[in-house]
């Protein structure tokens, strides 16, 4: 079953969903997957790329805006940490797929200095984290858990590195969102890898559970 965000699902018009195991792509938008949507190759890294209408090649990019109304955006993760946000009167949206190479170039600040590039106010936008793996099961090599313990210093590294070799992705998008002046942000669904239903079934496709194949969508269209 799909997930919400309570903060973008109070934004008028606004119509957003976090996929799962269940419904790789949430079932409000299955009917308009993939025709509906512009296509785009996520690279681990922090291009963003505007969207203006469906079916167009937006090349390699793991940030997508959006000011068509009508026009579905989204990214595809199965561990990484997927971003949707929203401009509060829900006329244009972004969507984002963050990685550990995502998360450590900064590609949630990329994306807010893309929405500041097109003239917007980064304060008058909220933000989703959805699903991705948490610091319960992303465990990392040594170098790689100093390397991120560095880099996040001034957030804390007990909350960026919250257990040795563990990171925490989603809570160092957050902070990466907030410092660059998204007005609000909000945590939605689990753990990818570990997070089950009451009969034991995985909510989420999660790659460090299964390996390469499944995965979840994240979608997002302005009213």
């Amino acid at each position: 079953m799909h997930a919400c965000s309570r903060l973008l699902s109070s934004i008028p018009s606004l119509q957003h969903a976090f996929g799962s195991a269940s419904e790789p792509v949430p079932q409000p938008f299955e009917g308009s997957w993939p025709s509906a949507f512009p296509s785009w190759k996520q690279v681990h890294g922090t291009r963003v790329a505007e969207a203006q209408a469906a079916r167009e090649d937006l090349g390699e990019c793991d940030g997508i805006v959006c000011f068509v109304p009508g026009l579905p955006i989204g990214v595809t993760s199965a561990d990484c940490v997927p971003v949707l946000a929203s401009r509060r009167d829900g006329g244009a949206v972004a969507a984002l797929h963050s990685g550990w190479r995502g998360t450590l170039a900064g590609a949630s600040g990329a994306l807010v200095h893309a929405l500041r590039e097109r003239g917007e106010d980064p304060g008058l936008w909220v933000a989703a984290i959805g699903p991705a793996i948490g610091a319960c099961c992303y465990e990392v090599s040594e170098e790689l858990a100093a390397q991120f313990a560095d880099s996040f210093a001034s957030m804390g590294a007990a909350l960026a590195v919250p257990a040795a070799r563990r990171l925490e992705l989603r809570a160092i998008n957050a902070w990466q969102l907030r410092e660059a002046g998204i007005g609000a942000v909000e945590l939605v669904g689990g753990c990818t890898r570990c997070a089950r239903a009451a009969d034991g079934t995985a909510l989420y496709a999660s790659y460090r559970r299964e390996g390469r194949g499944k995965q979840q969508r994240s979608v997002i269209v302005a009213g």
